[in-house]
């Protein structure tokens, strides 16, 4: 995986993709316009690529300090980190090219692509948008700040990269044996980034779920579970769209999901929280808060 040469686009697929615009918070269609697709390109054996995607991210995570927008990328890092291990230590992926290369990357970068637009002050997506606003502004704990870029990033995201590349294989049969493995990979990441986040950003976050999770009766790993599944269906939805009008009426559907998500994950303040979770972090990593749009 290397940096992509100015001007190429090796992500065709992905820039059709339709992008939808934000009016007021809600989404609404827009006239389908290119996606940039990050910075990373897969490139050369399958684990280069995850070590690329998690060296990216750290930096990210590094150059945030104390910001909260910081708690995603950090746990981000662990999922890389869980797949780096599967990648070597030979998972049973029927096609790991396109899990651990593919998908991965591409997934990678529209995060990469909504952290950078918004760093620059550019327009994102309304759960995107939702999410670094609460992170800049809110009395909300880590754990939802964690849980409002996981939304944006697995219910907006996600469907437009898996009906960008396929959801069947070049010589037929469905990639969604592999998508389902993959949860294993993520399961054995959510306990050390959990962890991590409390380390470094935010105690409550090492309580039981339902201390830190504003949606009561769903853990953090039980939403990660269901988000992944509507977002294959909502992939499939869009594959399956007869024409654009039914495309657009997909996306439409799409951003509204995860920006009414985003909605219900950020309603819960306590005011005051900011302040104790910036003063937890400088304590615990020494580190202090980036500045605005870093």
């Amino acid at each position: 995986m290397g940096r992509r040469p100015r001007g190429i686009r090796t992500w065709t697929a992905v820039a059709m993709a339709a992008v939808i615009a934000l009016s007021g918070g809600t989404a609404s269609a827009a006239t389908p316009v290119p996606v940039t697709a990050g910075p990373l390109v897969c490139q050369g054996p399958v684990i280069r690529c995850v070590q690329d995607a998690r060296r990216t991210l750290e930096g990210i995570r590094d150059r945030l300090g104390c910001d909260h927008r910081a708690p995603f990328p950090a746990i981000y890092i662990h999922l890389e980190r869980s797949l780096e291990t599967a990648v070597a230590h030979g998972e049973p992926f029927d096609e790991p090219s396109w899990l651990a290369g593919s998908l991965n990357t591409g997934f990678v970068n529209l995060y990469l692509d909504a952290y950078e637009a918004d760093r620059a002050g550019r327009p994102v997506p309304a759960a995107w948008h939702a999410a670094f606003a609460a992170a800049r502004t809110a009395d909300v704990n880590a754990g939802q700040d964690v849980l409002l870029g996981a939304n944006a990033h697995i219910q907006r995201d996600m469907p437009y990269v898996l009906a960008a590349l396929g959801l069947t294989r070049p010589g037929g049969g469905t990639r969604k044996p592999d998508y389902d493995r993959f949860q294993a990979v993520l399961d054995r990441a959510y306990g050390p980034a959990v962890q991590d986040v409390a380390d470094r950003y935010d105690l409550l976050v090492a309580l039981a779920d339902d201390r830190w999770n504003p949606i009561a009766g769903l853990t953090g790993r039980e939403l990660f579970r269901s988000w992944r599944a509507q977002a294959w269906e909502h992939a499939r939805q869009l594959v399956d769209a007869p024409d654009q009008a039914a495309r657009d009426r997909v996306a439409r559907g799409i951003e509204t999901n995860a920006a009414r998500w985003a909605r219900l994950l950020s309603a819960v303040r306590l005011p005051g929280y900011r302040t104790v979770r910036d003063d937890y972090c400088r304590m615990h990593t020494g580190r202090g808060l980036a500045p605005t749009r870093p």
